[in-house]
């Protein structure tokens, strides 16, 4: 029994033994903000002007690919000059020829007479689309608090303002 007694006593001994601390307190004279620079992307929406070209359903001209006078007039000229350049079986031949040539060239010249832009009109719209800028924030990251203990002044950084600092001492053997 006193074996046990001796024994769990130097135990407890060790344990403690070889260190003591205690604790006080300083009052903190100011705190000064600590600050970082932050970089983020802001995004921004940008829009601008758009003149485009789209077609004009209403327009008074619309392309017509039907046969019209103009194509029969130009078949008819195109045979006869067909017909002056071939005889026999061959002047047949380029009087065919010549009209279909003069029936589509008289119907290409009134289906290009007009400009290209006839059905088309110009429209001014507004187009958005989102951009990015770098952004530079002052952010608060933490707080120096700065206190005299025993003549000397110190500062320890804590996340918030602190009134009090809790000091630690430790003497070790």
């Amino acid at each position: 029994m006193k074996k046990l007694l001796l024994t769990t006593t130097f135990i407890v001994s060790s344990l403690f033994a070889g260190g003591d601390s205690f604790h006080d307190f300083a009052k903190v004279k100011y705190s000064e903000p600590i600050y970082e620079y932050v970089y983020e992307q802001e995004p921004q929406r940008q829009c601008d002007e758009v003149r485009k070209r789209v077609v004009d359903y209403n327009s008074s001209y619309s392309r017509n690919d039907s046969l019209g006078v103009d194509t029969l007039v130009g078949v008819a000229a195109g045979a006869v000059l067909g017909s002056q350049v071939g005889k026999g079986n061959g002047g047949v031949a380029a009087q065919i020829v010549g009209g279909l040539l003069g029936g589509k060239v008289a119907h290409e010249i009134r289906n290009n007479y007009h400009n290209d832009d006839s059905n088309y009109k110009y429209v001014t719209t507004t187009e958005c689309y989102d951009t990015y800028k770098n952004v530079e924030r002052k952010v608060i990251t933490g707080y120096k608090n700065y206190f005299v203990y025993k003549g000397v002044e110190h500062y320890k950084v804590t996340k918030r303002p602190k009134k009090r600092v809790k000091i630690t001492h430790s003497i070790s053997f």
